[in-house]
């Protein structure tokens, strides 16, 4: 390649970067722009109900229910691992 090749394709890739720079600035918003108001959520409240003691669960509650957390023992065996 001449020089002069070199200089011709030196200027056209230039102009084509300041047009592509200009036109993607236009295209696109700045940062400032694009800023965003995000709502939160509140944090989740963890502690549970007392539901035993508390006198508004005891409405809709069946005191003589069973409780599903209890461990159930169906039989008289002693093995803890039935699956081994």
């Amino acid at each position: 390649m001449k020089k002069g090749e070199i200089l011709k394709l030196g200027f056209i890739a230039s102009v084509a970067a300041i047009i592509s720079y200009l036109v993607a600035g236009a295209l696109f918003n700045s940062p400032e722009k694009r800023a965003t108001k995000v709502p939160t959520v509140d944090k989740i409240n963890i502690s549970l109900p007392d539901i035993k003691n508390e006198s508004s669960y005891q409405s809709f509650l069946n005191p003589g229910a069973l409780d599903a957390t209890q461990p159930i023992q169906i039989g008289d065996t002693k093995n803890t691992n039935p699956f081994q």
